[in-house]
């Protein structure tokens, strides 16, 4: 019987933990156990012992969080057309960009082209080409983006677009008039010059013939007759 009240004791101690009880045994040996004080009553300190710490148990939901991705979406996304510095003369402002990615361009990703830092309205990757493009430097680069989160851009591109004038024609060493100029010093003649002139004025000149008069060479007196 003892040992019965012993272990419903014992069932009975969470219970009473950090309680105080009374035991106290009677006239026949039976052991009785109170909360309440009574008299002769042994003062006894319940405890429930070590506290077990509850142990969390592993959950086998399955995750919602995305994947971290690193670097970059697309391991080349750049404008092939036109290249850098590249000049388009006497196109009538036609010029065509052309773009190309690795991998190709996800479902759900926008490509937006810019042309001077101004988004181009109509674009249709990976191509665009314009017409009646203003002359002078422009410079163009694309952009994907999901929504409006930016993924990836380009390098820009600068190019030139040159277009002759009649209002602004070209300039340059080939250009100019190079007729040569005379000059007071290398003037033509327009008559021949006179032997007698080329000769210092010292010839005597036939006027007719324009050539030197010929004069017959002075004869030697001969011997006189009688001697």
């Amino acid at each position: 019987m003892r040992t019965a009240l012993y272990v419903l004791l014992a069932l009975a101690a969470p219970a009473f933990a950090g309680q105080t009880v009374y035991k106290w045994v009677d006239e026949k040996g039976v052991t009785h156990f109170s909360d309440q004080p009574i008299a002769g009553a042994e003062k006894v300190e319940l405890s429930s012992g070590p506290s077990r710490a509850t142990t969390p148990q592993p959950s086998y939901a399955p995750s919602t969080a995305q994947p971290t991705q690193s670097g970059p979406a697309y391991s080349r996304f750049v404008v092939v057309s036109p290249q850098q510095d590249q000049s388009f003369v006497n196109t009538g402002g036609k010029v065509t960009v052309s773009l190309a990615s690795s991998p190709a361009i996800s479902t759900g990703h926008t490509v937006t082209l810019y042309l001077d830092g101004s988004p181009v309205s109509g674009f249709m990757p990976m191509t665009h080409e314009f017409s009646n493009m203003a002359r002078g430097t422009h410079t163009v680069k694309a952009v994907v983006s999901n929504g409006s989160q930016t993924i990836q851009e380009t390098p820009p591109v600068t190019f030139h677009v040159r277009q002759e004038s009649i209002a602004n024609p070209p300039v340059g060493p080939a250009m100019r008039n190079n007729k040569p100029k005379r000059t007071a010093g290398n003037k033509l003649t327009t008559k021949q010059q006179s032997y007698q002139a080329l000769n210092g004025g010292k010839a005597a000149i036939d006027p007719s013939t324009n050539l030197p008069v010929k004069t017959k060479p002075a004869q030697k007196p001969g011997p006189k007759a009688g001697n």
